[in-house]
């Protein structure tokens, strides 16, 4: 059984309002016993009143050094020390407090809506997976730029742009190929995913270490590919990632009147909503009240009065 505790990893100063959603709604809609906030000591004393409010939510200051070595050894402790980005530690230290404790990672830019017992029950290990336009650790310059490529890449611009290109991206995106990703990842301590996982990062070399996505979403998918046990349980997209990669933006977009069950599934547990893509713009506005006043003209504001309820 994975234990039913919620891991987030946060490296730096303050947390947006849309950031403390996500351990928020894990907290409230997510089935877990605890939630954990790992942090690197930068908000020691100041844990925001709405955190501090809910007696599941625990903020844990980290020994990333530590944590890494316990995890991986020396060699992972060099790779971890190699590494500038804070989203490329944060890769390393997800993978390093699932090995040693299990339970559920969780990334920060995510709004969980229904509980997660049904995968902790089941034990073993659980991802998701997304729709790309180039998946795989090795796709070549050569294969972005073969035709169809361009033509997913041209088409996903377009829906991308259109008012409402949510709902015609639906009738093309099995065209788009299946990826895992690894925003969301759950497994049983020590679990063999997560062993492998720490031990191919820790054999990265220097060069493919600081490459983006080397040692997220790429080695993720490696070792999901080879993995041959059978407790291994990847999600369609529908359960993680709604509205993928591009196509998220629409999630800020502000129409006359939005219908939020257009995008949700049945089986949608929770919705990543890509931090990386063009949001900053629009989340450093958003607080409770911006939901209030925008929960029936942006898609992003309906999801989060319907996770705090």
């Amino acid at each position: 059984m994975i234990p039913k505790v919620a891991h987030f990893i946060w490296l730096g100063p303050g947390l947006l309002w849309v950031h403390r959603l996500a351990l928020l709604s894990a907290a409230k809609r997510g089935g877990f016993e605890q939630v954990v906030l790992h942090h690197d000591g930068a908000l020691a004393g100041h844990v925001p009143a709405d955190l501090a409010e809910v007696p599941s939510i625990e903020l844990r200051t980290l020994d990333p050094i530590g944590l890494v070595e316990s995890a991986g050894g020396g060699a992972l402790v060099a790779c971890y020390r190699a590494l500038e980005a804070p989203a490329a530690r944060v890769n390393l230290l997800r993978m390093a407090v699932l090995a040693r404790e299990g339970g559920v990672y969780l990334d920060a830019d995510t709004v969980t809506l229904r509980s997660f017992d049904e995968l902790t029950a089941a034990g073993g290990a659980f991802c998701g997976e997304e729709r790309l336009i180039f998946p795989g650790p090795h796709s070549s310059s050569l294969s972005r730029l073969h035709p169809s490529a361009l033509a997913r890449m041209a088409l996903r611009d377009v829906f991308r742009r259109l008012p409402g290109g949510y709902r015609g991206f639906r009738h093309v995106e099995r065209f788009y190929p299946k990826a895992v990703n690894n925003a969301v990842l759950g497994a049983e301590a020590n679990h063999p995913l997560l062993v492998e996982l720490l031990a191919r990062a820790a054999r990265l070399s220097a060069s493919r270490r600081t490459v983006r996505y080397a040692l997220g979403t790429h080695l993720l998918q490696e070792v999901v590919a080879d993995y041959a046990g059978s407790d291994l349980h990847v999600l369609p997209p529908e359960a993680f990632f709604p509205l993928g990669p591009e196509i998220s933006e629409h999630w800020f977009r502000e129409r006359p009147g939005v219908e939020l069950d257009e995008v949700l599934g049945p089986r949608t547990l929770l919705v990543h909503w890509y931090a990386s893509v063009r949001t900053r713009q629009y989340v450093e506005q958003i607080d409770a009240s911006f939901v209030a006043a925008h929960a029936e003209r942006q898609l992003f504001s309906a999801l989060a009065r319907r996770a705090l309820g």
